[in-house]
């Protein structure tokens, strides 16, 4: 392709070749959308729990569940995001505010302490969450 001016002669920064960066583009963008797309699927827990075996099989399964994860050692985590005592009755009471969260899911490492599984369930009960659930593993 040529660029030239009303009177014939070439015009200033165009060298003549063009390179088309169409495809450049394309490729940018669907390794954008791929990106995006995988990085969301990430439900790594902070910490590892081993959950207990049970004999009913009966899955629970509620829309508006909030899961709190109890590791070996006590810690809590609510959305992935590990939390201490006071932040997690924040936390907790603050979706039950919302009318996001009908129901806490207790997913505690078959070695924690009782004492804290107890703790997570009076911190439900105390912001006004009356459903509560135990995962466990089949």
């Amino acid at each position: 392709m040529n660029f030239r001016g009303k009177n014939g002669r070439k015009r200033p920064g165009s060298g003549g070749n063009l390179v088309d960066l169409t495809p450049l583009i394309d490729v940018t963008f669907q390794l954008l959308i791929f990106f995006l797309l995988t990085a969301t699927f990430n439900t790594d827990s902070a910490f590892k729990v081993k959950l207990p075996k049970a004999s009913s099989n009966e899955p629970a399964s509620e829309a508006k569940a909030l899961v709190v994860e109890i590791s070996e050692d006590g810690r809590f985590e609510v959305d992935r995001v590990v939390v201490d005592d006071r932040e997690l009755q924040m936390r907790l009471c603050n979706a039950a505010k919302d009318n996001k969260v009908s129901t806490v899911n207790i997913k505690a490492d078959q070695n924690t302490r009782h004492e804290k599984v107890v703790q997570a369930m009076d911190v439900a009960k105390l912001c006004g969450i009356e459903k509560l659930g135990i995962l466990h593993r089949h």
